[in-house]
């Protein structure tokens, strides 16, 4: 922590990610399996991870948590924005709040130094830098930019200051509900390979729960399958258009496929020879 200090992680260690990841996989596998049987329970697995995505995500829609602290107005606007698993920890922080207590408040030009301490911990003094100008607050304990998680400090300066919001810009956008819709998030319009590579991955994801909600039933099959053929006939002849205009022609609808003549060789076996005119 000494070292890590200030820099985000995402609360893993070294290897505790692949060693999580590996604990999960052995519940799936056993090492008498053939290649076959491997291919098979690691497609498990990744259906398992794909399912407990889609039940996490349907629960931050559409599961409203039980509001427990007395900051009503912040700890509802958080329930709204952040995902239900983030939102339990950032819950945590603003229960802490009942546990800090006010020292002091002073003004240096646009930014407002408090200075709070813990009940349990009267000598361990906690600074707050507040900027209303930038929606900026800033606190020394670095809560917020090791584990992007507001800590109990800033939220008792939004106590103070009367907030009812969390300012825009301390909130990810990768904490948001609807942080893997693609329509929510800015198109890269850049045409290198990372571009394409970033658009292809967004429509990938997209394309993977269409694929996933059209395979339930008969009826939404052929809803998903119809409109994924409708779909391709529009990019299809937007690409032809695009393609045309570059060319210099006016369409691409007139143009087909070349006549295929027939080549020189040497006659086959069993068959005669076509007389030479």
């Amino acid at each position: 922590m000494a070292y890590l200090r200030g820099t985000f992680c995402a609360r893993y260690r070294t290897t505790s990610r692949c060693e999580g990841i590996n604990a999960f996989i052995k519940g799936f596998i056993k090492s008498t399996d053939s290649m076959l049987e491997l291919v098979h329970s690691l497609d498990r697995v990744v259906k398992d991870y794909q399912n407990n995505e889609v039940t996490a995500q349907f629960y931050s829609t559409y599961y409203s948590p039980v509001l427990m602290t007395g900051l009503v107005s912040i700890e509802l606007f958080a329930s709204k924005v952040y995902t239900r698993a983030f939102f339990s920890e950032v819950k945590k922080q603003i229960k802490g709040v009942t546990t800090l207590l006010f020292q002091s408040k002073d003004s240096i030009s646009t930014t407002t130094v408090y200075t709070f301490f813990r009940m349990e911990k009267p000598n361990k003094i906690h600074k707050v830098l507040f900027d209303l100008n930038e929606e900026k607050i800033d606190c020394e304990c670095s809560m917020w930019n090791s584990e992007e998680i507001l800590c109990s400090h800033i939220f008792c300066v939004m106590k103070y200051e009367g907030l009812e919001e969390i300012l825009h810009g301390l909130i990810l956008n990768r904490w948001y509900k609807n942080a893997k819709d693609c329509r929510s998030t800015p198109v890269e319009s850049k045409d290198s390979h990372e571009g394409r590579l970033l658009r292809y991955g967004a429509l990938c994801g997209e394309m993977c729960l269409v694929a996933q909600l059209g395979a339930e039933d008969a009826a939404e099959f052929v809803v998903a399958r119809d409109g994924i053929a409708s779909l391709i006939e529009v990019l299809q002849q937007r690409l032809h258009e695009r393609v045309g205009s570059q060319l210099g022609l006016s369409s691409l609808s007139g143009i087909k496929d070349p006549v295929v003549s027939k080549t020189k060789r040497a006659p086959r076996k069993g068959n005669e020879s076509e007389p030479v005119s």
